[in-house]
């Protein structure tokens, strides 16, 4: 769930789309409500393309399983094809042709990043409960952690993605001999080597976020959902950080790779960061990880969303497809990218394939992990509008005095 996130600079338009919007993929001319929802689900009569916007590397994890309910359904699809963006552009895409009448994008996959935003822009057709008969009852999948990410969601997304995250603390072991176990720790670690820990801009990045959203708990805030007016402890410290970071990356994949080459020496990462970038070659197989010794993880998810003004076979083959995804079979499936955790509950490492089982053997600490993930708390991130408030003021009370 490899993830970059970056700051969605929210615009004051307010989209006012009108009934008899005309529609893409595959059904032109499909008509709307005065919402930009459409009509209701209707079978194609002839298989339509797929447009997928994938803000958030989701092709990487589900892109088999999609390619999976292609094959399987060929009187649906014709064929799929994927725009990639990074969270920023996601919403403005959507506005965009939302605002044309013309709707290409079929779906969307990506995280609060993505949704917070085209939730404030009206852009989202509400699925739950209004479709919850066209789809599995996802109550029965999910346990009370992913029952709280598909929440989050507000009936706009179905969870195709879940993990615990992060954070977690990346170290070179040959510069790291005693990893801090508490962000007390880490701040005298910190400035005992200045420039030698870092990390990434959160509204750009998945572990940065998560390290943002994990403090308040950490560090004993009134109430780690309200960063405006309750992080104090986290704000100061954050501040007093910054002190001994030299800069702020971009993107995960900037900080990863500056943990790779040596220029850093520990990082904040979360488990999908630490196995893929492992697996690529961007960080040394030997790097190592610790947990905090009061653990608190913020979980992480990511969502199918249908835009306003697809057609109504678009949404049909969109509802199909989340079933598919949702089942079992297809699930363990996301073993062999690093997911350890899927989006429903009660699917284990032993049910996936033995390529999955080999993949998960050799880059998912099976000495580590299994114990890790039942250590500690489980917590939500912040909601998606409040998230993009603590991003705003992290860039402006922190980010902007690195060093």
């Amino acid at each position: 769930m490899l993830r970059q996130r970056r700051r969605y600079l929210i615009g004051t338009c307010v989209l006012a789309l009108a009934a008899g919007l005309t529609a893409a993929c595959g059904a032109p001319g499909a008509q709307s409500s005065a919402s930009g929802a459409p009509q209701g689900p209707q079978k194609p009569s002839s298989p339509i393309t797929l447009t997928i916007l994938d803000g958030a590397g989701d092709q990487a994890t589900n892109g088999g399983i999609i390619a999976n309910f292609a094959k399987a359904n060929p009187d649906l699809v014709k064929s799929v094809q994927y725009e990639s963006s990074a969270a920023s552009d996601a919403g403005s895409k959507v506005q965009a042709q939302e605002a044309s009448g013309h709707v290409s994008i079929g779906l969307v996959l990506g995280g609060t990043d993505i949704l917070g935003p085209l939730l404030q822009n009206n852009l989202l057709v509400k699925l739950l409960p209004a479709y919850s008969g066209d789809l599995p009852d996802l109550s029965k999948l999910q346990d009370a952690a992913r029952q709280k990410m598909q929440a989050l969601a507000g009936g706009y997304g179905v969870m195709d993605l879940y993990t615990p995250s992060g954070p977690m603390v990346s170290y070179n072991p040959l510069a790291v001999t005693d990893p801090p176990t508490t962000p007390q720790a880490l701040l005298a670690w910190a400035k005992a080597h200045p420039g030698k820990f870092a990390y990434a801009d959160p509204a750009n990045s998945g572990s940065g976020a998560s390290f943002l959203m994990s403090l308040p708990y950490l560090l004993g805030d009134s109430d780690p959902s309200d960063p405006v007016h309750r992080w104090t402890k986290t704000w100061a410290y954050l501040k007093e950080l910054g002190k001994y970071i030299s800069s702020y990356p971009e993107s995960s994949s900037i900080l990863n790779k500056q943990f790779g080459d040596g220029t850093l020496d520990m990082i904040p990462t979360i488990i999908a960061h630490d196995i893929s970038y492992r697996q690529d070659g961007t960080l040394p197989p030997d790097t190592q990880v610790s947990l905090f010794s009061n653990q608190q993880w913020v979980a992480d998810a990511h969502y199918m969303m249908i835009p306003k003004g697809v057609s109504p076979q678009t949404l049909y083959v969109d509802l199909q497809l989340m079933k598919f995804i949702l089942q079992p079979s297809q699930q363990v499936q996301t073993y062999i990218t690093g997911i350890m955790t899927p989006a429903i509950a009660g699917t284990t490492i032993s049910q996936a394939s033995a390529t999955g089982q080999a993949f998960v053997d050799k880059w998912g600490r099976p000495n580590f992990y299994p114990k890790a993930l039942v250590t500690g708390t489980v917590d939500v991130p912040l909601t998606p509008s409040v998230e993009q408030q603590a991003f705003t003021m992290w860039s402006e009370q922190v980010g902007s005095h690195a060093g």
